[in-house]
């Protein structure tokens, strides 16, 4: 990868773990030439109460998102339609051409594959043979241990999610809510009062019967594809993410602060940060804030901890 210290802006992304293992998926790019970003998944260690990184992989595009599998295999996409995992799988298709990739310090074989020609932005999964990612031109790709196989959907995905290989949702701009039943994707219907335009910005998958999905117009559906959803949202805020940490539900409000949906009420617990992403780790629920200069930080939830809330520098 690139001298990462030529980059004006260095922002996290993405956030998962194990517990045992946590990694951040940071982007670095100048602000005139932002489409020659490029990417690296840091590895974080708690130190003596402070957090260290290494470098666990580095590219020289983009990488977009994250997915560690139940076997703790660490699975991540790019800007270039390539698939980075852990886990020992055979690809027949090598990476793209013009990527250049690294395990910083670590001993890692890194299994690439040219997945998709063109940008990736999300993944998930229930096991290393079951790996579902998204891309910005629309179609879904599936990895089932041997082959990828290719499923039509609208451009412009933001979020995957699911609760196992029959129950995965995909939703994006647009007004497009998707549901996977194992066979088939299907769209799911919108409330009335939902714009049939509106961007979705994420979802969380809690178990088959209860899903929730943010709009940027504000409203919060909650339901499931087979029995509907209902708004619980108010226009007076835009969600960017949502996630749960030991049935609390969380939500990121951009300006207006980090949320927890108690009942069926948005209740604000600070108005700082500006998050625009909420990311899950074991015990903790994490905020990733829209300004992180000049220094790439987050902020940690962690209940029962000597400090619940915490700034991470990573």
């Amino acid at each position: 990868m690139s001298n990462t210290d030529k980059y004006e802006i260095v922002h996290v992304i993405d956030l998962t773990g194990t517990g045992e293992s946590d990694f951040a998926l940071i982007t670095y790019y100048n602000e005139a030439s932002s489409l020659e970003a490029v990417g690296s998944v840091q590895h974080l260690v708690d130190v003596d109460g402070k957090t260290r990184s290494r470098t666990y992989l580095g590219a020289n595009f983009q990488l977009n998102a994250m997915w560690i599998s139940d076997s703790g295999n660490l699975w991540v996409v790019d800007d270039q339609g390539d698939v980075f995992t852990t886990a020992k799988v055979s690809f027949s298709q090598p990476p793209y051409r013009l990527l250049k990739y690294n395990a910083g310090s670590f001993d890692i074989d890194w299994q690439v594959t040219e997945a998709f020609k063109g940008q990736l932005n999300g993944i998930w999964g229930t096991t290393d043979n079951d790996v579902w990612v998204t891309s910005f031109k629309g179609p879904a790709l599936h990895w089932n241990g041997k082959d990828w196989t290719e499923y039509t959907l609208p451009q412009a995905p933001n979020a995957i999610d699911g609760s196992a290989s029959d129950d995965i949702y995909i939703v994006g701009y647009h007004g497009n809510i998707h549901h996977f039943d194992g066979n088939h994707w299907r769209k799911v219907t919108l409330p009335a009062n939902i714009p049939q335009q509106d961007a979705f910005t994420d979802v969380k998958v809690v178990s088959k019967h209860l899903v929730y999905i943010t709009g940027r117009s504000g409203c919060l559906l909650v339901g499931n594809a087979a029995d509907g959803f209902k708004d619980i949202g108010s226009p007076k805020y835009s969600w960017y993410g949502v996630g749960t940490l030991a049935e609390r539900v969380f939500l990121a409000g951009g300006e207006a602060g980090i949320f927890e949906l108690i009942d069926t009420q948005v209740v604000q617990l600070t108005a700082n940060g500006q998050p625009v992403g909420v990311f899950e780790t074991p015990n903790a629920i994490n905020f990733i804030p829209a300004e992180q200069q000049p220094n790439p930080w987050f902020v940690r939830y962690e209940p029962g901890a000597a400090r619940e809330w915490t700034k991470v520098n990573t």
